[in-house]
């Protein structure tokens, strides 16, 4: 899409096709007319159609007879044309030329059956075909003309061909994409490469052929530039970007250089055509054309869980409400508010400056409030009053570094500071097994013995190590690519604790417009008493949906979440969903709580003006009206 190709590879149109290929037929329904070209949908209402009854293949080893049917369309009860069956045929040819068996051939015997024509006049017959697959063509003698900035060795192993081995035109193709890459990678983006003098010997089932390679001169990147900038200052994006003036050309950073365009955040569109010839033939500029968007984001959050039908409790409703700018005053400064409330209330407010001393590094603060009911207190203590609700509280402050390296990799340093206050219930907290060289990870939790007093309130040092490498094509809306992060973090003072996150997100394209995305996560925590405010929390709109907000916590936590997309827009998309999650019991923190399913449907919808992003819910087990509602409403500026 956005990869710049000045190579070339000179086929022949379907390298396979210019084998002989033989089709045999012999019936007595006639068939064989010239196929209708211009006039081909006038003509389709005057020629005969049939009913195929049957559709019998032998002779088949290398596709299957369930393959073979799928290939050329086949449904019983359908009305077809000459020209489709004709076609159908086509398609089966066409695969065993992929394939490599350019010998393939086919008899086909086509008789009517006695019922001559059905109501719509279409007359019912069995087709018989014969395959005769013959021999799968192999790679014989390849030569190589031209190469001098690599050796014959290097061409041949990403060519991917070895003498004797299967050849088909798909391994050809991607052969040569591989052996362009390598060029363009290394500042030849001009090569070209030429295969010619195909020799096919049909007795050994051999192909034998040359690559000429016509290198070019090395080149340049001349001028880096981005057009259409009204708020952001040019200096701001081309800082960001890995390609710089008078450096040799690598296609990885053009690749780069795009995809962190993209994934700034701000920009509402960037023109996939981003290389323009420059003053000379050995100098390529780096031009990006972008449509800027509105980085300030206004939005809230509604949750909705109908009542309990057994207890007749009042319907749920949490909420959470952000205001961000991503790209203050056009220079890249972030700010931002946060708040949410229900089980857990949750105040943060944020900067963060970019681009510290002229380096590629982020200095972020933040201030944050946590409080947290009920639930888990209730299990800890027995307490089940509903008059009286236990609340959990923190305050914490935090200074976070941030850089990019390599052209996927984030690192992020950040160090906490925390003063928890817990309410004293006379019970001891969270009795998980300390984390150090003494005593395993995972140990049984009931076989340490807690001999220190537990603290109800104090504070809480810590310092956090998160790694990200991102290759996701956009961010927003990928359509392919994946985003792993770990994180771990250590803790003094009152509370000391280990804490460990991991998360896989990848991105498969299926179809058109089609996207499967797979996200794993887990998280750990250890330490001789771990206060409820440092449990990890499942349930709600962005981990098990389906689920009250944040219903479930323990001290361990892993959650997946399956979607199925359907790409309406460039950051648009309607989806359904499954999701799984467990936490571990807080009273013993090594072992797991039954898992927990849940399945829906939604939307995210995004403009330049503003965002609307709707989930439904239902936990497994659920009657259809029981599902949980999260709308999510936002304006842009």
């Amino acid at each position: 899409m956005y990869r710049y190709r000045l190579s070339q590879v000179l086929l022949f149109s379907g390298l396979l096709c210019c084998f002989t290929i033989i089709s045999k037929i012999g019936h007595s329904v006639d068939l064989t007319s010239e196929k209708s070209t211009p006039k081909k949908e006038a003509t389709e209402k005057t020629q005969p159609h049939y009913r195929i009854r049957q559709l019998l293949f032998n002779g088949n080893k290398h596709l299957s007879q369930k393959r073979l049917v799928e290939l050329f369309g086949w449904e019983r009860e359908k009305v077809y044309s000459r020209d489709e069956i004709i076609d159908g045929f086509e398609r089966i040819l066409d695969a065993y030329r992929a394939a490599g068996f350019a010998f393939a051939e086919m008899a086909l015997d086509i008789q009517p059956m006695s019922v001559k024509t059905d109501t719509n006049n279409a007359a019912y017959i069995i087709i018989s075909i014969k395959i005769v697959e013959g021999k799968q063509v192999r790679t014989g003698r390849i030569s190589l003309v031209g190469n001098e900035r690599f050796s014959e060795t290097e061409i041949r192993n990403l060519l991917g061909l070895r003498q004797g081995k299967p050849f088909t035109s798909a391994k050809f193709e991607q052969g040569i994409e591989r052996i362009q890459t390598l060029y363009s990678e290394r500042g030849y983006p001009k090569v070209e490469i030429t295969p010619k003098d195909f020799q096919l010997s049909p007795e050994i089932g051999t192909v034998d052929f040359q690559l000429d390679i016509s290198e070019g001169a090395q080149v340049q990147i001349g001028e880096v530039k981005v057009s259409g900038l009204k708020k952001t200052k040019t200096e701001v994006v081309l800082r960001e970007i890995p390609i710089k003036p008078n450096q040799r050309f690598d296609q990885r950073n053009i690749d780069a250089s795009y995809r962190r365009l993209r994934n700034l955040g701000y920009f509402y569109q960037v023109d996939p055509n981003v290389l323009e010839a420059g003053e000379t033939e050995s100098r390529i500029n780096f031009h990006a054309h972008v449509t800027e968007a509105k980085t300030g984001r206004l939005s809230g959050v509604v949750g909705y869980a109908p009542p309990d039908t057994e207890t007749d409790a009042a319907p749920q409703l949490t909420g959470v409400f952000e205001a961000r700018e991503t790209n203050l005053l056009g220079t890249g400064r972030q700010a931002n508010f946060y708040w949410k409330s229900g089980l857990l209330k949750i105040l943060r407010i944020g900067y963060s400056e970019p681009w510290i001393f002229g380096k590629p590094v982020t200095i972020g603060v933040e201030y944050g409030q946590f409080k947290q009911r009920s639930p888990v207190m209730e299990q800890l203590s027995g307490i089940s009053n509903n008059d009286t609700e236990t609340v959990s509280e923190e305050r914490s402050g935090s200074v976070s570094t941030t850089t990019h390296f390599g052209r996927v990799f984030e690192g992020v340093m950040t160090l906490g500071y925390k003063q928890i206050n817990i309410p004293n219930t006379g019970i001891p907290l969270t009795p998980t097994p300390p984390f150090n060289g003494e005593t395993s990870a995972f140990s049984n939790p009931n076989s340490i013995t807690l001999t220190d007093t537990t603290p109800y309130s104090g504070t809480k040092y810590s310092v956090a190590f998160r790694l990200t490498r991102d290759t996701r094509d956009y961010f927003l809306n990928p359509t392919r690519g994946r985003r792993d992060s770990i994180a771990v973090e250590v803790s003094r003072s009152d509370f000391r604790l280990r804490k460990i996150w991991l998360s896989l997100q990848q991105y498969f394209p299926t179809w058109r417009k089609q996207t499967i995305a797979v996200e794993l996560h887990g998280a750990a925590a250890w330490g001789v008493n771990i206060p409820p405010t440092e449990l990890f929390y499942l349930g709600g709109a962005t981990t098990l949906r389906g689920y009250d907000e944040d219903w479930f916590s323990g001290p361990r936590r892993v959650y997946a979440n399956l979607e199925y997309r359907f790409l309406v827009g460039p950051d648009s998309q309607l989806f359904v969903f499954t999701d799984l999650g467990a936490v571990t019991l807080i009273e013993k923190p090594s072992v797991f709580d039954r898992l927990r399913v849940g399945y829906g449907f939604g939307a995210r919808l995004e403009s330049e003006g503003g965002i609307l992003r709707v989930n439904y819910g239902l936990a497994a087990g659920d009657s259809l009206l029981r599902g949980k509602i999260h709308v999510n409403l936002g304006a842009s500026f």
